[in-house]
């Protein structure tokens, strides 16, 4: 394989530029100098408040970046976070920055996201972190935003981590900088169950949505288990109905109609109701 070609000025300075770009098409926001840190540019102002800072490993910058702002996050880090997703070595390592932090006298707490409903080990880590961090990024920045304590702001978030579900599905593969893509994919296959560093399996996709929904709620009855996989696996197969006659956007619809209206005849919810989340 190729390294694919990047619109950067090089692999060592690109995190770094990225972070200075972001920052300088955003006055809301500041960088730490010497540190690949961002931070909201308000810090006076919010004095008092909880501080929500979020990360990943060394390596990822500037993920996270994009989420700093009121009701949101107060700054990225890749040391120490409030919000981590789940991946053993960086638990580590952020858990040691905290309990660091802990012994200077700083009253800091971690809550760990693990949206995964692809590649659940129970026995290790447990579920990986994906994209319903973000989520929590806001749950959490608006909690702080209207002032709530430490302690409420970590229940609550702790408690919507936990209905989280993310399944990851890709066509392609990534590379950074530098550096080949991760893997490889035939043209005639997909990955289910990507995550940032791991997936599931790779397989030939479906040669149409209905099939692809089927095969979807297949791997959720799988890997989520209780009621949760059967829920999604319930929806996923009565939407795929309608999409066996038709693609277009009024199929579409009707294939949305078909998931909530089957969750609302066996699970006796209605929409708004938590169970249909």
């Amino acid at each position: 394989m190729e390294v694919p070609k990047k619109l950067v000025n090089s692999v060592s300075g690109c995190a770094d530029d990225a972070l200075a770009g972001l920052v300088a098409c955003n006055p809301g926001l500041q960088l730490l100098q010497g540190h690949r840190v961002a931070l909201r540019a308000d810090l006076v102002a919010i004095r008092g408040r909880v501080a929500l800072l979020s990360g990943g490993g060394s390596g990822h910058e500037p993920a996270h970046a994009g989420y700093i702002g009121k009701g949101m996050l107060t700054g990225v880090v890749s040391i120490l976070a409030a919000i981590r997703a789940n991946y053993t070595g960086d638990r580590l390592n952020f858990g040691l920055a905290l309990e660091r932090a802990r012994a200077e006298g700083a009253d800091v707490r971690m809550v760990v996201v693990g949206d995964d409903s692809a590649f659940a080990t129970l026995k290790k880590a447990g579920r990986r972190g994906l994209c319903g961090t973000v989520l929590i990024h806001k749950v959490a920045g608006a909690l702080a935003e209207a002032g709530a304590s430490l302690d409420e702001i970590v229940e609550k978030v702790s408690a919507a981590a936990k209905g989280l579900g993310t399944l990851g599905l890709s066509l392609s593969p990534c590379s950074v900088p530098g550096s080949k893509p991760t893997f490889q994919l035939a043209d005639d296959e997909m990955e289910l169950g990507l995550a940032i560093q791991e997936w599931v399996r790779a397989r030939p996709p479906p040669a149409a949505p209905a099939q692809l929904l089927s095969a979807l709620a297949d791997l959720l009855l799988e890997k989520m288990g209780g009621s949760s996989g059967v829920l999604y696996g319930l929806f996923l197969t009565a939407a795929a109905r309608p999409l066996l006659r038709s693609t277009d956007l009024p199929a579409w619809a009707d294939a949305m109609d078909a998931g909530i209206e089957a969750m609302q005849r066996y699970g006796g919810a209605a929409p708004g109701d938590r169970t249909m989340g």
